[in-house]
């Protein structure tokens, strides 16, 4: 009788294969992507008409990195580290797990976390003034001008 077995696939020809299937499930997705998202002149970006990113983004990457440092330092000097922010959310648990619900705690809650992000807020744009006031009048104009292209490149991304 004759030997009816399958000759087994060369290793070369099933790797190109496999690379093959990858690239095409790769491509598939980037396009699947692009459809869904509207491209990246439509990117979702919460914070792209937030003013505070807005200021924040125009700086140069130096300043930024400064500013973030001289943000959490202030922070920190405050007591309030980036753990404060998971305290916070604790607590809402812990209220919202409290057996009977009590709404007015609940409502108390989310009023402190308000007003600290306010205060979070105020921290920041005090930390940005100073930053900016320490600029000399060329960078300061430089800095202006890098906001007003962002701002352009808004207003043309929000005519489309």
């Amino acid at each position: 009788m004759a030997d009816m077995t399958k000759p087994k696939t060369p290793l070369w020809m099933r790797l190109t294969l496999f690379g093959s299937l990858a690239l095409n499930v790769l491509v598939i997705g980037a396009v699947v992507g692009f459809l869904v998202t509207g491209g990246p002149g439509k990117r979702p970006d919460r914070d792209r008409l937030d003013f505070g990113s807005f200021y924040t983004r125009a700086l140069s990457d130096t300043d930024r990195r400064a500013l973030r440092r001289e943000f959490m330092a202030e922070l920190q000097q405050e007591g309030r580290g980036r753990g404060a922010f998971v305290t916070d959310l604790r607590l809402t648990l812990d209220v919202l797990r409290a057996t009977p619900f009590d709404r007015d705690a609940f409502v108390s809650t989310m009023a402190e976390q308000s007003r600290r992000r306010a205060d979070r807020e105020e921290m920041g744009r005090q930390v940005l003034a100073n930053r900016i006031a320490a600029m000399s009048d060329a960078e300061r104009a430089a800095y202006a001008d890098r906001i007003e292209e962002r701002l352009s490149e808004l207003a043309d991304r929000m005519r489309r």
